[in-house]
Parts: structure tokens; sequence; C-alpha cells
């Protein structure tokens, strides 16, 4: 393990950690709780989990970050004329659940998940004629990504250009 740490860059690194945390995690639910979960289950959440961080840490230390604009904490109605959509996503047990309650077997990270069902949404709604909706999201992540208009090969970037695409 010592070799690896000085031999390996930081992100392989940050990968070997996570995975280490989520065996750690997961074999103590097994022993307090008597809680078992599949080996491929515990390798989706140590993935999803280092690809959420990483994708945090990176669009935080970026030059060009847009500082969070105040939220609210209550629902406000849209601008007369216009149709509010709060778009999420929830990931369990390797399922995709997107908001509209459309069942996928996709394998996505949360930050995936998040910019699949924005994009859904945005189809959705061109399908259905409407052109003044104002869509919302919890996901600053998203949020900053669609602002920066970050470029990447990812699969979060490449629904991001999507999304983009669609705006434009």
């Amino acid at each position: 393990m010592f070799a690896m740490c000085c031999n390996e860059d930081r992100a392989t690194m940050g990968r070997v950690a996570t995975l280490l945390w989520s065996i750690w995690h997961h074999q103590n639910d097994v022993v307090w709780n008597d809680n078992l979960t599949s080996p491929n289950h515990v390798g989706r959440i140590s993935y999803n989990t280092w690809n959420d961080w990483f994708a945090v840490h990176h669009l935080n230390h970026d030059e060009n970050h847009i500082p969070e604009s105040p939220t609210t904490d209550r629902w406000e109605k849209p601008r007369i004329g216009w149709v509010k959509c709060n778009v999420d996503a929830a990931l369990y047990v390797d399922n995709f659940m997107a908001a509209f309650m459309q069942r996928q077997q996709a394998t996505l990270s949360t930050v995936e998940g998040e910019a699949w069902t924005l994009l859904q949404a945005m189809k959705e709604a061109n399908h259905r004629g409407l052109d003044r909706v104002q869509y919302e999201s919890d996901s600053q992540v998203l949020i900053e990504a669609i602002q920066t208009r970050r470029c990447g090969n990812s699969e979060f970037s490449l629904i991001v250009d999507d999304i983009i695409q669609f705006l434009c």
C-alpha cells in the first residue's frame, strides 16, 4: 500500500481510498446491522462517491467559478405565462428513477442522473410544445457546469453539452 501511495497519482489514490472506505463501511454494515451488500453495489457506490467528490472539488477550484446564488426555502410560483419544472433524480440499488417516474436500468452517478433528468425534462417540454419553461434543480454541480459551459469527455460532460445545445 505504501509503495502504491508513493508511485500513483492523486486521482488514482483517491479512487483507491474511496474503494477502501466503501468496503470498510459496508463491512461494518454487515457486522452491526446484518445488512449484506453485493460487491458490485459496493463498487458502484465507491465509483459514484469518487465521481461526485471529484466533480464538486474540480468545479469549486475553477478560476471561472460562479458564486452561489441565494436560494429560497420555499417554492415560488413561475412568472405569468411560464411553466416551472423542478427536476431531481434518485439512485437506489443500481436503479435510477427520474422525477417524472421513468424507470431506467442505467448505471449513472448522482450528478449524471441529475443531468440526464434535466435533459429528459427539456425534451418532454419541447415535445409538448412548451417554450416558456423555468427549470429548477438542487444540484449545484449541474447548475455550475451549465453556467460555466464546462467541456469534457465524461458522461456527465456529454449530457451537459446536450443540455447547453438544447438551451441555444
